[in-house]
């Protein structure tokens, strides 16, 4: 398989919740989820070429494979923050009230790839519009182009070496789906959104009035073994260094 690397430099902290993380409980992945991934790429096509684009866009990137290169440590610091929201009490004369949050932060120490695998004509389309791309997950988590986009080529389906790919068993409409893994690597276990084989271009539109996306059809639940160890843990932060050999 062809595959186009783009390596990215972290120039903020990065933050994007759980799937099944609350409004004041916002605990932090550790990576961009391939649901971001793909959005921000649809995005970053449309804002270049024009809402026009959308439709044709947005079949090409739901047939990428999708792979990252990971930094070799992350350091994620949490806190309780001081929040506004909307009052529930009818009888209340305020709109808001105060309460407090607890929210998650991510320092990648180093550079982040990302690997887009797929037909070579998809991936020319691709090629352009990883530039633009400036933030993954939440708005403040940003991103910027480091050097060339890479090619490289694989046998099958495989991702490149010394990358994870972002595929894996799913949940779909509460079955299972996908082979599990022969073998389970040492790491940690993240719960990453992707877009769902029953998606359409109108429900990812934010202009369009048709009803969201549904988690099932619409999003599904992939499991990643992601290749860290916990190595220092403290009140306010948790540090993470990558398995220096593949396991």
């Amino acid at each position: 398989m062809r595959w186009l690397i783009a390596t990215y430099q972290p120039v903020g902290l990065f933050s994007l919740k759980y799937g099944e993380a609350t409004s004041t409980g916002g605990k932090s992945l550790l990576v961009p989820t391939p649901f971001a991934i793909r959005t921000a790429l649809l995005d970053v096509a449309i804002r270049v070429k024009g809402v026009a684009y959308g439709p044709e866009a947005f079949e090409l990137i739901k047939s990428l494979r999708l792979a990252l290169g990971l930094p070799e440590r992350i350091a994620v610091t949490n806190l309780f923050a001081k929040v506004l929201k909307p009052e529930r009490d009818r009888e209340s004369d305020r709109a808001f009230q105060r309460t407090i949050a607890f929210r998650e932060y991510v320092q990648l120490s180093g550079y982040l790839e990302i690997a887009l695998g797929g037909e070579s004509k998809t991936l020319e389309a691709m090629k352009p519009l990883l530039p633009h791309i400036t933030y993954f997950g939440k708005r403040g988590s940003f991103f910027q182009l480091v050097g060339q986009v890479k090619e490289r080529e694989t046998e099958e389906n495989k991702p490149p070496e010394g990358f994870v790919s972002l595929t894996g068993p799913s949940s779909l409409d509460g079955q299972g789906q996908g082979e599990p893994p022969s073998a389970f690597p040492l790491g940690i276990i993240q719960r990453l959104d992707d877009w769902g084989p029953k998606l359409t271009f109108d429900q990812v539109n934010i202009y369009n009035r048709e009803k969201g996306i549904k988690l099932g059809p619409g999003r599904v639940r992939i499991d990643v073994i992601l290749p860290y160890r916990l190595i220092q843990a403290g009140r306010g932060f948790t540090l993470f260094e990558r398995f220096q050999t593949s396991p």
